[in-house]
């Protein structure tokens, strides 16, 4: 496990591809209860659970058809690329739980709060470049081919996820 936990840090670094990781449905199910757990446990901070819960499973579906829609002429690529996707945000929102925990819960200055806020969005923008840098590899395309791609993932993603918080808040 601490190979693949190497791989899909260097993958986070751009010092390694998709192709890196084990072809294995033992793996991408493992990175999906894990991405799972923490996407409710970071949703859970700012919403309720049951919008956690919701906008996670939809995260998750999201990204699976996403995947698989994108590497519909590459199919052979789905299963690494999918667990680099699963594993490499994961990492990243495990990174983010101070940040995110600080801001929910904590009574800071402006300048904390600006601080976790910069923070908050470079993560972002780090999942965009990493995401960019996956699609580029199991396409095997420009990075700026799958970067685009990444921001349209983004957008689309962010667009789901509100859909399903906003359905499931009260009032």
């Amino acid at each position: 496990m601490s190979t693949t936990l190497r791989t899909l840090f260097n993958i986070c670094l751009l010092r390694q591809g998709p192709e890196a990781l084990p072809y294995s449905r033992m793996l991408l199910g493992a990175l999906l209860v894990i991405s799972f757990m923490i996407s409710v446990l970071i949703g859970g901070m700012i919403y309720s659970v049951k919008a956690a819960v919701l906008s996670s499973v939809a995260g998750l579906f999201v990204s699976f058809a996403f995947a698989k829609i994108l590497l519909l002429k590459k199919p052979e690529r789905f299963l690494q690329t999918f667990s680099a996707m699963l594993g490499t945000v994961t990492l990243i929102n495990i990174v983010s739980l101070p940040s995110s925990y600080s801001l929910q819960y904590m009574q800071l200055g402006e300048t904390a709060e600006l601080f976790f806020g910069v923070t908050g969005l470079a993560l972002f923008v780090w999942v965009v470049i990493v995401y960019g840098y996956i699609f580029s590899r199991a396409l095997s395309s420009a990075m700026s081919y799958g970067v685009a791609i990444s921001v349209g993932y983004a957008l689309l993603h962010i667009i789901v996820l509100e859909m399903f918080i906003s359905a499931s808040l009260p009032g």
